[in-house]
């Protein structure tokens, strides 16, 4: 179920500093992100907020991608033996999950 958020709320989230967004754990930023899907979503979001929540969203995907780049490139590191490093793709059938 979705909630529903109040021009208040939304206020809220359209204020938060986009310069603290680098700083953001993923699992903040992912949160963050889904809140702002969810209000861009709503019916009835004014237009001028339902423009900066889009700017916000699009600095905390870009967070997302990068901490998820980040990890992936760690996985790959992680993968190699010794001296003969190989690099694979995370494969979730193959490497378990």
């Amino acid at each position: 179920m979705k909630t529903a958020f109040t021009t208040a709320e939304i206020e809220e989230m359209v204020n938060f500093p986009v310069s603290q967004i680098d700083g953001l754990p993923f699992e903040t930023a992912m949160e963050k992100l889904e809140k702002v899907v969810e209000a861009l979503e709503q019916e009835g979001t004014p237009l001028q907020l339902g423009l900066r929540l889009y700017e916000i969203g699009t600095a905390l995907g870009k967070r997302c991608g990068v901490i998820l780049d980040s990890t992936e490139a760690r996985m790959i590191q992680l993968l190699g033996d010794g001296p003969q490093t190989r690099e694979e793709p995370f494969d979730p059938t193959k490497d378990g999950r």
